[in-house]
């Protein structure tokens, strides 16, 4: 289809739909670890073959998932158009003014954050996102982010590894301690994991991430918000017997850098934030729970900020009991996703657990004009339901402070 096409078809489907756009799901396979196959899928769908297992859901996505066996479209949603396969950087590319408002798209080329709930198995290997200033001559976009532990089986090893231990950067020792792995590439995973420090995965609660902060993900069923990149450096050669290919390492070093430095491997390292990774009150500074956002609350409905602390991305969490109804305005552009229970947008119908590979009716994508006219949404079923919305950069500029 050319972009007229493209045009005509996305403009008529926000005319008829009023602004609440139905999303086909994006499901992304990884090649690198075994799935927890709780994403509601049947078990046959999960497998990939040699592109791997389903591990992830992404959500009205406009970022490519980059894996071993490249797919061009991997990591984008579709709106649900009968008839057509139309993605969200398509639908961007010829209606932007028409789904992010004429104001916001001036400097703002899409929708500014990426959603996913990751699945896994096993503990996910230790491994940081770069900070801007190491990803500036390569053309590549950091990534800040945030959990959400969701109410699901929180699987063998629900504690997220963080940073170092804080007298390791007092006495300089990171290097000497974790270049020798890096060198070697033997597999010595335990050893890695000794020298950081692990939290509990609470369902509810979860933790903002700055860009350049070791991690290593429990296997607690997570909602995670980003920012809209899927830059990286693994610091673990295996994990749970899945051995890692060291490119997964040194894929966003510039070699420049891997010069200054006199291997890709310091530079790596180079690349970590330790003064994050070792603050002392790492907890107290980056977990987040629930907030009020007592400025929305409707009687006894009041919705929840559960990502905020910063302008890049942010997010809303609404529990509406069998017959409760909440007006939905917003400054602008988001989606959401209903994770428990029935409910209807403007009488849309949103249906929580109905998975499908090609189609479910649990995601939607609000465009400006009608975010900033608010929407109806009903608890059209006989439990709670419990529904999520998202926020790209800059659409709350204000939230609530981190602690």
């Amino acid at each position: 289809m050319s972009n007229n096409e493209i045009g005509e078809v996305v403009r008529k489907f926000i005319e008829d739909s009023d602004g609440i756009l139905k999303l086909r799901p994006a499901w992304v396979p990884r090649d690198f670890l075994a799935g927890g196959h709780r994403l509601g899928l049947k078990e046959e769908e999960y497998d990939c073959g040699e592109r791997g297992e389903i591990i992830e859901r992404w959500f009205c996505s406009d970022t490519h998932a980059v894996n071993t066996i490249d797919i061009p479209e991997e990591g984008f949603s579709k709106l649900e158009i009968p008839g057509y396969t139309i993605t969200i950087p398509e639908a961007l590319r010829v209606c932007k003014e028409e789904i992010l408002g004429t104001e916001y798209a001036k400097d703002h080329d899409g929708m500014g954050r990426l959603i996913k709930i990751y699945d896994y198995k096993t503990r996910l290997f230790l491994h940081i996102h770069q900070r801007q200033q190491d990803l500036n001559t390569q053309g590549k976009v950091s990534k800040d982010e945030a959990y959400h532990f969701l109410d699901a089986p929180l699987g063998a090893h629900p504690e997220t590894f963080f940073g170092v231990h804080s007298y390791i950067v007092e006495k300089n020792l990171q290097y000497d301690i974790f270049l020798p792995m890096l060198k070697n590439w033997n597999g010595d995973d335990v050893n890695m994991l000794k020298h950081s420090r692990a939290f509990q995965n609470v369902p509810g609660e979860g933790f903002y991430l700055d860009s350049g902060i070791l991690h290593a993900p429990g296997t607690a069923l997570t909602m995670e918000i980003q920012e809209p990149s899927d830059v990286g450096a693994i610091y673990q050669a295996n994990i749970n017997g899945y051995p890692v290919d060291k490119s997964l390492l040194t894929k966003d070093v510039a070699p420049e850098d891997a010069e200054k430095w006199g291997s890709y491997e310091l530079a790596a390292l180079h690349q970590i934030d330790w003064e994050a990774c070792a603050d002392p009150r790492f907890y107290e500074n980056r977990r987040l729970y629930p907030k009020p956002c007592e400025e929305t609350r409707q009687g006894e409905v009041c919705e929840e900020w559960i990502y905020y602390g910063s302008p890049k991305f942010s997010g809303k969490r609404l529990i509406l009991k069998p017959g409760e109804k909440f007006f939905s305005k917003e400054n602008g552009v988001y989606n959401m996703f209903i994770w428990k229970g029935r409910a209807a947008v403007n009488g849309v119908p949103m249906i929580a657990g109905q998975f499908d590979l090609e189609r479910c009716d649990d995601e939607l994508l609000i465009v400006d004009r009608k975010a900033k006219e608010g929407v109806t949404i009903e608890n059209t079923g006989d439990c709670d339901v419990v529904l999520y919305k998202y926020f790209g950069k800059d659409i709350n500029p204000v939230t609530p402070e981190i602690g």
